[in-house]
C-alpha cells in the first residue's frame, strides 16, 4: 500500500513536470517581429474574451509596455510600422 502512494505521487510529479514544460514551450513558440512589425497580446478574462484584463507590446513599432493580469487566454495581433528598412 505504502509502495503505491509513493509511485502515486511520482507520476503526479512526473505529469505536472510535463505540463510546465508544454507550458513554457508555448510562451517560447510565440512569434518573433522582424524589422518594422510589432505584437500586442490582449489577455482576457475567460475564453469568452469579452473582458479584457491584461495587455503587453513588444517588437520594434514604439514603446514595449505590459499592464494587468498576463497569463491565461489572450489574443495576438501583428502591427507593422513602415517598411522595415533603412530611411
Amino acid at each position: 500500500m505504502f509502495r503505491l502512494q509513493i509511485l502515486s505521487r511520482k507520476k503526479v510529479s512526473l505529469a505536472l513536470f510535463a505540463v510546465g514544460v508544454v507550458v513554457s514551450f508555448a510562451a517560447a513558440a510565440l512569434p518573433y517581429p522582424n524589422p518594422g512589425e510589432g505584437y500586442i497580446q490582449t489577455y482576457y478574462s475567460d475564453a469568452a474574451r469579452t473582458q479584457v484584463v491584461g495587455e503587453r507590446s513588444y517588437g520594434n513599432c514604439g514603446e514595449n509596455f505590459s499592464w494587468g493580469v498576463l497569463k491565461g487566454y489572450f489574443t495576438l495581433t501583428k502591427i507593422t510600422c513602415g517598411s522595415g528598412g533603412p530611411d
